[in-house]
Order: C-alpha cells, then structure tokens, then sequence
C-alpha cells in the first residue's frame, strides 16, 4: 500500500509543478534617457538616476506555450511585482493595473520578448481626471507623479486604466529608444514535467487517480485478509 501512496504523493507533484515564474533584469536607464520634474507643485515628485533600472517578476499558471507570436498572455498571469525604480506596480495592491501583456517564445517555449504595461494610481479611489500616478512600460518607458488626462475606464480585471497620462512640470521620466536595450529573462519553477512537456493531471484527473489508488488499496487488504482466512 505505500508504494501507492508513494506513487500517488510523485503524480500530485507533477500535476502542481507546472507554474513557472518569469523574472525580468533590466538594464541601467542612461543619464541621456532621463527627465526629472522641474517644480514639484503637485503630488508625490521623485528623482530617476542612472543606477536605477526595470525590474521585476511575474508568475503564470502554466509556463508559457511555445510558438507564441506577440500574443496576449494577460489571462496566464496569476501575480506580478515590479519596479521602475521609484513606482513598485504589485498585483496585490488595488491601485496597480496590469494594461497589457503579451509574448513571443520559440519552439519549446524559451522567451523571445515580453512586453507588460503597468499603471499604479498614487491617489486612492475614485480615480478621476487630473489624478497622479507613475506607469510602466517594459523596455519602452517609465513615468513618476504623471497626471492622467484621458478618460478612466476599467479592465478585464475591474481595475481602473487612464487612457491617455500627460507629463508636466511635477513629473518625472525615463524614455527608452524603442524597443530599448533588452534585459535577461530568467524562468524558475518549470520543474521536470514542464521540461519534458509531458501533460500535466488536471483536477479531475487527480481525483480520478487518488480514488483508484484507494480502490486498489481497498482491493489488497481484503485480498490479504481471504488468504489468511482460507489458510
């Protein structure tokens, strides 16, 4: 019996190591990429340096397909966390929106580019025309105590989007030549079926496991007992 338990134990693994993490190392903005507020006359004002950079993280339900040609990944993620250097942009703070996420990948699903586009609202709900916040952009931008001018609307996820951010006096910027010098993408998490691209057990198919491993453990304990009996 508890070598089925223990086979049962390796296969729940294998259903739940498919997760995988994509953390993202940028590089240093350069002095030239970087205009700094010029008055602080409304919000929270900050200063980008050459020694900052992007940065961060995130984490999908299921390591990226392979093949992917710019294709909306958005509905994959299960968290993110991010920096610009001044603004952190975490998914389990309210007022960060995840705007945009998408991905190219190779044949056996190695990244070849992602792009992610965060907003993080400095003032607390109810967003509105004229309030401050920093955004994100990977590889393109970032901007810090920036005021939105557009029209608020909300995401797939219900979270609030300014459609159009405007830089002025109080605010500050890194402006990266498009695309922009590329960081390095690390991935953790994929674990020995992920690499091996053998299907991973869905729920059902878990449960399904689980209840003919006890069938069978049911199975050979009477079997046990009826030759100890008829012995």
């Amino acid at each position: 019996m508890k070598k089925y338990l223990v086979f049962l134990a390796a296969a729940l693994v294998q259903a739940g190591a498919w997760s995988a993490t994509y953390t993202y190392a940028g590089v240093p903005y350069t002095a030239a990429a970087i205009t700094n507020y010029s008055s602080c006359t409304a919000g929270a004002c900050g200063n980008f340096t050459a020694a900052m950079a992007q940065s961060g993280s995130f984490t999908t339900a299921a390591p990226l397909p392979a093949n992917l040609n710019n294709a909306d990944i958005a509905s994959l993620i299960t968290s993110f966390s991010f920096s610009d250097g001044l603004t952190q942009y975490n998914s389990a703070d309210p007022d960060t929106t995840l705007v945009g996420a998408q991905a190219s990948t190779n044949a056996s699903g190695g990244v070849l580019a992602i792009e992610l586009s965060f907003q993080h609202w400095a003032d607390n709900s109810p967003h509105v025309l004229g309030s401050r916040m920093g955004v994100m952009i990977l590889r393109l931008l970032a901007r810090k105590n920036s005021q939105c001018q557009g029209v608020v609307f909300q995401s797939p996820s219900g979270r609030d989007v300014c459609q159009h951010v405007d830089f002025d006096a109080a605010s500050s910027r890194v402006t990266l030549s498009a695309p922009g010098t590329p960081g390095a993408w690390t991935v953790t998490g994929l674990g020995p079926v992920a690499a091996k691209a053998v299907p991973a057990l869905g729920d059902w198919a878990v449960l399904c496991l689980a209840c003919a491993l006890a069938g069978m453990g049911w199975w050979t304990t009477q079997r046990r007992r009826f030759i100890h009996r008829s012995g």
